[in-house]
């Protein structure tokens, strides 16, 4: 490994990277790129090279080896790069400079880079406003179907971002495209405008950790886009003790009207932050593949947002875990075809209007909905043909912040449908009824051992076999066996 330090190969490091002016005399910076981009031309595996970032620079981009092998390590968030007004480029990118589309589409290249490290410094973007910064083309977010990004990542495996801050950049923060075995840890994201995703993964993409991190963007925080970039399937996403401050915590989403993937396996834990369209939102409004998005597990996360997943594409499993969503529409921008405007765990997403989805199985386990008014919040809400073939309740509770009227049903279906429906453990305290009477028929069937607890009443058509409730047809606590409804009484 090689060390270079900027400072001892004739960078000026004179930029303030709050404006990109000389910090020192109050005029022009001068750019640093150059002599950066020549001394990490020659990283290869067989050398390796890092750069010591030991003040800050104006850069009109780092163009360095498309094949990795290089690292970036500050002195801390007063050290890094200011992009250069007019560069028309990303700030820091493997490989030529350049720029290709945003969306080259299929098929991804074979990943033959691996091994970049940036850690400890600073990246303003110096988004402007299409004539000012970056960007001069007219568009603040690049130019000619070519997005200009804070940091630009491709074709790699073993990448690893550690304590880096990234602000005000053109458009996606940090991008990744055709990656493997990422690691993000320490991030501060924070840019304001359209396009403004924080970190933003093009499919294909697999094995990514992202952990301790913080956003505050007007978009995506983490994007999981299969069909952009190269276009592929992204699998294996953990992302745990991060907070956030934006459109939405996470997209992830498969296809469209050219291209149809998966995403599967992703778990998101211990998190916080307000969201303003939603926490979560799965798809883009396209047709997508059964089962698109599967294994999707919520936990320990504690998030205010109008919905905690907006629902545009097919899904599998999704996993709910003593999360606990505090509903917010202050900001929530609604489509004008959508005319069901509650807020809940599970819904249409508000965006893109009703949509016929279906899934497979969706699990509340010590879930809560935590009020500050009287609006009416259900567990979920479906529409027009939409289904979903399991819902199960271990643990699910409205609770208010003050006194509040009660909720009027746990499940809110309009023309959609549940096939299995299963009550182990419910606090129906300011719940109402489990859906409204006229809807009952949307309902496949009722199981679990905490029907009878809840206290509500359903029809005897509807009850499996061995499940104690209370009646709808007679008013009393009642079983079915083999078939036959009979009297219950505990004991």
């Amino acid at each position: 490994m090689t060390y270079i330090r900027a400072s001892e190969i004739g960078c000026a490091l004179d930029c303030n990277l709050q404006n990109g002016r000389n910090k020192y005399k109050g005029g022009p910076a001068t750019d640093d790129g150059p002599r950066i981009n020549a001394a990490m031309a020659g990283a290869t595996a067989e050398h390796p090279i890092t750069l010591i970032i030991d003040g800050s620079a104006l850069i009109s981009g780092l163009f360095l080896p498309a094949g990795g092998n290089w690292s970036i390590a500050g002195l801390g968030c007063g050290t890094g790069f200011f992009v250069k007004s007019g560069t028309n480029n990303d700030g820091i990118h493997n490989g030529p400079d350049a720029g290709i589309p945003s969306d080259p589409g299929p098929p991804a290249p074979v990943r033959s880079g691996m091994n970049v490290s940036l850690s400890n410094f600073t990246v303003n973007g110096n988004r402007g406003d299409g004539h000012h910064g970056d960007a001069t083309g007219g568009v603040a977010q690049g130019a000619n179907g070519v997005g200009f990004f804070g940091i630009n990542l491709m074709n790699l495996n073993n990448i690893v971002i550690d304590k880096v801050v990234v602000v005000n950049s053109p458009e996606y923060n940090i991008r990744f495209a055709n990656v493997g075995n990422v690691v993000v840890s320490g991030c501060v994201v924070r840019t304001f405008g359209p396009n403004s995703d924080g970190l933003h993964f093009d499919g294909p993409a697999n094995d990514i950790t992202i952990t301790n991190c913080d956003f505050t963007t007007d978009d995506d925080s983490i994007a999981l886009n299969c069909p952009e970039g190269y276009s592929g399937d992204i699998s294996r996403v953990a992302v745990s003790n991060c907070t956030f401050n934006s459109w939405s915590l996470m997209r992830l989403y498969t296809a469209n009207a050219n291209y149809r993937y998966n995403i599967d396996t992703v778990t998101v834990s211990n998190c916080t932050g307000t969201l303003s369209e939603y926490a979560f939102v799965i798809g883009l409004g396209y047709t997508s593949n059964l089962q698109a998005v599967n294994g999707l597990t919520i936990s320990d996360c504690k998030l205010t947002a109008p919905m905690l997943l907006g629902i545009e594409e097919n899904f599998g499993s999704i996993a709910l875990r003593n999360v606990t969503l505090t509903p917010n529409q202050s900001n929530v921008i609604w489509n004008k075809y959508q005319t069901n405007k509650t807020n809940a765990f599970l819904r249409p997403s508000p965006v893109d209007g009703p949509l016929t989805c279906t899934g497979s199985s969706l699990s509340f386990e010590n879930c809560v909905i935590y009020r500050n008014s009287d609006e009416d919040v259900p567990a979920v809400v479906l529409e027009n043909g939409s289904i979903i073939g399991s819902v199960e309740f271990n643990g699910f509770a409205v609770q208010d912040a003050g006194s509040h009227s009660k909720a009027k049903e746990l499940l809110n279906l309009e023309s959609a449908s549940i096939g299995q429906l299963t009550i182990t453990s419910i606090d129906s305290t300011n719940i109402e009824a489990p859906i409204s009477a006229d809807n009952f028929a949307g309902l496949g069937s009722v199981s679990g051992g905490g029907v009878l607890a809840t206290g509500w009443e359903f029809p005897d058509a509807l009850m499996a076999n061995g499940v104690p409730y209370i009646s709808a047809d007679s008013g009393l606590p009642s079983i079915k066996v083999n078939g036959v409804v009979q009297p219950y009484s505990p004991g």
